[in-house]
C-alpha cells in the first residue's frame, strides 16, 4: 500500500483538529495557510510564517499592517505615516522613500501586490487571516519579495446570512465604526459589503500652538460578489479609502525639548499625509479536473498621495517636504495547481504587471532661514552664526558685502520642485513542485525567472529667489530628461520538510532573492553645468543596481501536547549584496548601491493553552546584521571612517511580544483578561549606527479585559502603554554623528510614543 504523503496526513490532522475544538478547548485552532500558492498547515510549510486569524487580530486590535510588526518575531519598522521604507523583515529594507525604487517587504492583499508610500498601509477590517512570510520570497511571491511577503486575505462571501457591528470609543476623542453584512442572492451567488470609519483627535503637543498632532480620519468601504459552482470559485472585491492623518513629526534631540512636545512652523493639519485609494480584484478559480486546479487573479489599484511635513523638526522654515503623487497600476497572474493526491504535486504559472507614477516631490524653505541654518550646522565654512543670507559672514570670502542679496530679494517659502514620470513594467514565469519522497520526507523544488523594465523622464525647473536651486541641487534642468533600463533574474528555492512523527517536523530552505534596479528621484547624472546653471544635454536620471540576497533557513515546527502547545523556531542566515541606500549630499538625497552585508538570527514563537481558561502567545527574534564591504559608499552613505562592522537599520538585536489570555466561564457567557508585552532592544536607524538617532530599548505594556455573551455581542475595555513608556518609532540620520555637515538639517527623531490611552470596543454578530 502507498504510503499516505506527508501533506495530507497534515491537512486531515488540521481538519480532524477542527473537529474536536467544541469536544476538547484545549486544542489550538488549526490555521490553513497558503504561502505556497495552495492551502496547507504551517506544519508543513518548510518556511517561518507567522499566521494570524481574524479573531487573533481582532483582540490583539490589529488594525493594519503595523499591528503584524508587533506580532511578528524578525518583523520591525512601524512607523506612523504611510510610508513602508522602515519595514524591515531580518534586517532587510529600503530606506529610499522616492518612487524610482521599490519597497522590500512585499505586501499582498487578496493575491494582489499592494504597492509603495502612500498606497501600502490600508486598514484592515473584514480579515480573514493575514500570513507573514520571513525571508526572500522572490520564487512563490514574486514582484520584489526580498526580504519577505505579508499576504492578507479579506473575508469571502459565503451561502450564510450574516452580519457584524463593532464600535469603539477611546480616548482623544477617539470614534471607530465598522458594519458587515453576508447575504445570498442566490444558491451560486453572494455579496458582502463592509464599511469603515475612523475619526481621532491628536495627542503630541507642538510649541507654537495650534492642534495637537497625532489625528486620523479614516473612512472605508468594501464590497465583493462571489460566484460559486461544482468547478468555479470566482469572487470580485471593491475596495475604497480614504484617509487623512499627521505626516511624519520629527523631534531634535539637542533642542532641549521634552519627548511628549515638538517645535514645528507646520500646526495641526497642515502637516499632512492624505490619501485616496481605490482597487479592483478578481480571483478566479476553476477546477478543470480532478487533479488540475486553473486560478487567475487579475488586480487593479489607483491611488492619490499628497503629503507635507516640517523635515527640519524646528519653527523656521528650513526644509518642509511635499509630495504630491498618481499611482496607477495593474496585474494579470495565471496559475495551475496539480494535485491527484499522490507523491508529486506542483504549481506553474505566469504573471504580468504594469505601474504608472506621475509624482512631485519639492522642498519649501525661507532663504534667510536656510541660510541660518547652514551656517549652524556647516559652522567650519562660516564666521559664526549669521542672520541671514546677506551677512557678509555667510559668504566669507566669496563676495564682499555690497554682492549680498537684499531683503527683496530674498525667497520666502520657496519650492524647489522635482518632478518625475515612472513607467514600470515586467512579466514573471515560476514553477513549483513538491515530491513525497517517502511518507515523512517532503522535497521541494522551485524557481522563478522575473523580467522588470522602468523608465524614467525628470525635470528640475529653477525655483527662482537669490538662491537659486540650493538645497536639492545647484543645477536646473528645465527639460525633461530620461533614462530607461531592463534587468532580470533568476531565482530558485531548495526546500525540505521532514516529520519525525506526528507532532514534529524539521524543515529547511535555500533561496535567491531579487529586487530590481531604478532611478534616482532626486539624482541626476549630470553631463556637465553650463555658466548658466543648466544641465548640459546628456545628463540623465541617477541609475542604481538590482541587490540580490542568498538566504538559508532551517527550522522545527511542532504541535504537542495533543494540540494544545505549538512551538516553532527557525535559524537562518544571509549574504547581501548590493544594498540599495538613500543618503544625504547637500541636502539632495541620493541613492548607491552598499557593497555587502549578512545576517543570522533565530526567531521562535510559542502558543500554548494549559487548560480550557488560559492562553498564552510568545514570540522571541535574535538578530545579528553586519555590514561586511562598504567600498561603494565610503564618504558618501557612510562618513569617510567607513560603517564596515556596523548594524542594518531596523535590526535590534532582540525584540519580543507575550500576550497571556484568562477566560472566567459565566452561565451566560465568559470574562476575558488579556495582558499584553511587548518590546525591542536598542534599534539603530542609519547605517553609521548614530547613537543620536538610535531608538533605545523599550517595552510596552497593554491590558484588555471583555465580557463575552453567549448571544453572540461582547464589551471589551483596553489600555494601551499602560505604564507609559516614551520611546521614538525610529530616526534620521541628516548629518554626521556630530550632528554637522547637515546642510541646515539636523539628526532627529521621528515621532515619540503615545501616551497611555484607555477605550471600549464593542461588538454584535447575528
Amino acid at each position: 500500500m502507498r504510503n499516505v504523503p506527508l501533506r495530507r496526513r497534515a491537512l486531515a490532522a488540521a481538519v480532524a483538529g477542527l473537529a474536536s475544538v467544541a469536544a476538547d478547548a484545549q486544542q489550538i485552532e488549526e490555521i490553513v495557510v497558503t504561502a505556497q500558492q495552495r492551502e496547507q498547515t504551517l506544519q508543513e510549510v518548510p518556511i517561518a510564517v507567522s499566521a494570524f486569524s481574524d479573531g487573533f487580530m481582532e483582540q490583539a486590535n490589529v488594525d493594519d499592517v503595523r499591528g503584524l510588526v508587533a506580532l511578528s518575531p524578525g518583523f520591525n519598522g512601524a512607523t506612523e505615516d504611510s510610508f513602508s521604507d522602515a519595514m524591515a523583515m531580518r534586517g532587510i529594507s529600503t530606506n529610499d522613500f522616492g518612487v524610482g525604487g521599490d519597497p522590500s517587504v512585499a505586501i499582498f492583499m487578496d493575491g494582489v501586490w499592494q504597492g509603495r508610500n502612500g498606497g501600502v498601509q490600508t486598514s484592515y477590517f473584514d480579515i480573514q487571516r493575514a500570513e507573514v512570510v520571513k525571508g526572500p520570497q522572490g520564487t512563490l511571491f514574486g514582484r520584489n519579495a526580498i526580504a519577505g511577503a505579508v499576504s492578507v486575505f479579506t473575508n469571502k462571501p459565503t451561502e450564510e446570512f450574516e452580519g457584524k457591528v463593532q464600535l469603539g470609543v477611546a480616548q482623544y476623542d477617539k470614534r471607530e465604526a465598522t458594519g458587515t453584512i453576508n447575504v445570498p442572492l442566490t444558491d451560486n451567488l453572494y455579496f458582502r459589503g463592509s464599511v469603515y470609519g475612523l475619526s481621532e483627535d491628536g495627542w503630541l503637543e507642538n510649541q507654537q500652538g495650534g492642534e495637537d498632532f497625532g489625528f486620523h480620519e479614516r473612512s472605508a468601504a468594501r464590497a465583493a460578489l462571489r460566484y460559486v459552482d461544482e468547478r468555479t470559485d470566482a469572487t470580485l472585491t471593491l475596495n475604497y479609502e480614504d484617509r487623512e492623518q499627521n505626516s511624519s513629526i520629527y523631534w531634535n534631540p539637542e533642542a532641549g525639548l521634552p519627548e511628549d512636545q515638538v517645535n514645528s512652523d507646520l500646526r495641526g493639519r497642515d502637516a499632512i499625509d492624505e490619501g485616496e485609494i481605490f482597487s479592483a480584484t478578481a480571483n478566479i478559480s476553476v477546477n478543470l479536473s480532478d487533479q488540475y486546479t486553473l486560478t487567475s487573479i487579475t488586480g487593479f489599484k489607483t491611488f492619490n498621495f499628497f503629503y507635507l511635513e516640517d523635515y527640519d523638526a524646528s519653527p523656521e522654515r528650513v526644509n518642509n517636504y511635499l509630495q504630491d503623487s498618481k499611482v496607477d497600476y495593474l496585474s494579470q497572474e495565471i496559475r495551475i495547481n496539480f494535485d491527484d493526491g499522490g507523491d508529486f504535486v506542483w504549481f506553474a504559472g505566469a504573471s504580468l504587471y504594469r505601474e504608472d507614477i506621475d509624482n512631485l516631490a519639492s522642498a519649501l524653505y525661507d532663504e534667510d532661514a536656510l541660510c541660518r541654518a547652514i551656517s549652524r550646522t556647516d559652522a567650519e565654512d562660516f564666521d559664526g552664526e549669521v542672520s541671514g543670507c546677506a551677512d557678509p559672514g555667510f559668504w566669507l570670502d566669496y563676495w564682499e558685502a555690497d554682492e549680498a542679496p537684499t531683503a527683496e530679494e530674498l525667497a520666502i517659502n520657496k519650492r524647489e520642485d522635482t518632478f518625475n514620470l515612472v513607467k514600470s513594467s515586467g512579466w514573471a514565469a515560476f514553477a513549483d513542485a513538491t515530491w513525497s519522497a517517502t511518507s515523512q520526507l517532503d522535497l521541494m523544488l522551485g524557481a522563478r525567472y522575473t523580467v522588470d523594465k522602468k523608465e524614467m523622464d525628470m525635470r528640475i525647473p529653477d525655483s527662482g529667489g537669490w538662491l537659486g536651486n540650493n538645497f536639492n541641487y545647484e543645477f536646473a534642468v528645465p527639460e525633461w530628461i530620461s533614462a530607461d533600463d531592463e534587468w532580470s533574474a533568476f531565482t530558485p528555492r531548495i526546500a525540505a520538510n521532514f516529520a519525525l512523527n506526528e507532532e514534529i517536523s524539521l524543515y529547511a530552505n535555500a533561496a535567491r532573492g531579487y529586487k530590481t534596479g531604478g532611478f534616482a528621484t532626486f539624482g541626476v547624472d549630470l553631463a556637465g553645468v553650463d555658466d548658466d546653471g543648466i544641465a548640459m544635454p546628456g545628463s540623465t536620471p541617477m541609475q542604481f543596481d538590482p541587490e540580490t540576497v542568498q538566504s538559508f533557513e532551517a527550522g522545527v515546527k511542532s504541535k504537542l501536547l495533543n494540540n494544545s502547545l505549538q512551538a516553532n523556531l527557525a535559524i537562518y542566515q544571509y549574504t547581501y549584496e548590493d544594498l540599495q541606500f538613500v543618503y544625504f549630499d547637500n541636502g539632495s538625497q541620493l541613492v548607491e548601491n552598499l557593497g555587502e552585508a549578512g545576517g543570522r538570527g533565530a526567531e521562535f514563537d510559542l502558543r500554548y493553552l494549559p487548560n480550557e481558561r488560559l492562553d498564552f502567545f510568545f514570540t522571541l527574534s535574535y538578530m545579528d546584521t553586519e555590514i561586511t564591504n562598504d567600498d561603494d559608499i565610503r564618504g558618501k552613505a557612510c562618513d569617510e571612517s567607513g560603517c564596515k562592522g556596523k548594524s542594518l537599520p531596523f535590526s535590534p538585536e532582540l525584540s519580543t511580544a507575550f500576550i497571556a489570555t484568562y477566560r472566567h466561564p459565566l452561565d451566560a457567557g465568559e470574562l476575558l483578561f488579556s495582558l499584553e508585552q511587548i518590546g525591542q532592544s536598542k534599534q539603530y536607524s542609519d547605517i553609521d549606527n548614530i547613537e543620536l538617532v538610535a531608538q533605545k530599548a523599550w517595552q510596552e505594556t497593554n491590558l484588555r479585559l471583555g465580557y463575552h455573551a453567549s448571544a453572540d455581542w461582547k464589551l471589551t475595555l483596553w489600555v494601551e502603554n499602560l505604564f507609559e513608556e516614551q520611546y521614538f518609532e525610529r530616526g534620521w540620520a541628516n548629518a554626521d554623528v556630530n550632528n554637522q555637515w547637515g546642510y541646515g538639517l539636523v539628526n532627529t527623531q521621528v515621532w515619540p510614543s503615545k501616551p497611555r490611552t484607555a477605550g471600549m470596543d464593542f461588538t454584535m454578530q447575528f
